[in-house]
C-alpha cells in the first residue's frame, strides 16, 4: 500500500467524480496509481537497454554514460 493519496500522486485538482469517492476506494486507486507508475518506469528501462541492441559495441559503454543507463 502506498502512503501517498491519490491527491498527491495526481497533478492538479482531481475531478468531482473521483474526489467524491470514499477514502477506501481513492486509497486503492491510488495504490494501482502507483503500481502502474512502477511498471510504466521498468517498461522504459527494458525499451532503452534494448535500444542499445542497434548501437555498435564499441560505442554502447559511451552511449551508456550519455544516456545515463
Amino acid at each position: 500500500m502506498t502512503t501517498k493519496t491519490l491527491a498527491e500522486l495526481v497533478p492538479g485538482e482531481l475531478p468531482a467524480g473521483i474526489a467524491g469517492l470514499a477514502p477506501e476506494v481513492q486509497a486503492e486507486l491510488a495504490t494501482v496509481v502507483v503500481a502502474a507508475r512502477r511498471k510504466q518506469a521498468a517498461d522504459l528501462e527494458t525499451a532503452a537497454y534494448s535500444l542499445l541492441d542497434f548501437v555498435p559495441r564499441f560505442l554502447r559503454g559511451a552511449v551508456k554514460k550519455a544516456a545515463g543507463l
